[in-house]
């Protein structure tokens, strides 16, 4: 590999480094990943690093290609992770949609929602809360259960220019 080529691919993996919050980016492990003359083996080169460092390593295969080696429990935590990061981003985009039809108790409107979503996902072949219309399911609990939300056509406002 060029010189300049192989700086490059080291910078852009110490800059993912970083980005995955690595401390010390210029101490990761990075190997190289070569082809010999048996198809079913490959060797590896230490390019930056040591072979005594934890995960994640980083590996560069042909055309420079790099591919992240780690364990499979920093995978899975990254897996929980993410999951709980769609549960709370769903859970927020309903709160917010709630919010904006005016509930007269949140609270109420929400186990209502819950029930209706778990309601919908037995019902389903396919169990994704993401696939859920939140707007939509707040518009037919607002339309089923009206008593739940307010109506503006409820508050009595004095004629323009009175007090």
């Amino acid at each position: 590999m060029e010189p300049a080529k192989s700086t490059k691919v080291l910078n852009h993996i110490n800059k993912m480094a970083t980005e995955l919050g690595i401390e010390n980016p210029q101490n990761v492990t990075i190997v190289r990943l070569e082809d010999t003359e048996d198809p079913n083996k490959k060797t590896l080169e230490l390019v930056q690093g040591s072979w005594d460092n934890k995960a994640p390593w980083f590996v560069i295969a042909k055309e420079d290609k790099v591919f992240v080696l780690s364990s499979l429990d920093a995978l899975m935590h990254l897996i929980r992770s993410l999951h709980e990061a769609r549960y709370e981003n769903f859970n927020l985009k309903l709160e917010k949609a709630i919010l904006e039809n005016i509930p007269v108790d949140f609270n109420d409107v929400w186990v209502v929602a819950m029930n209706e979503i778990q309601k919908r996902l037995a019902e389903s072949k396919n169990k994704n809360l993401l696939d859920i219309d939140i707007k939509k399911l707040v518009q037919d609990i607002k339309r089923h259960h009206p008593n739940l939300f307010m109506r503006l056509k409820d508050f009595q406002f004095p004629p323009m220019g009175e007090s």
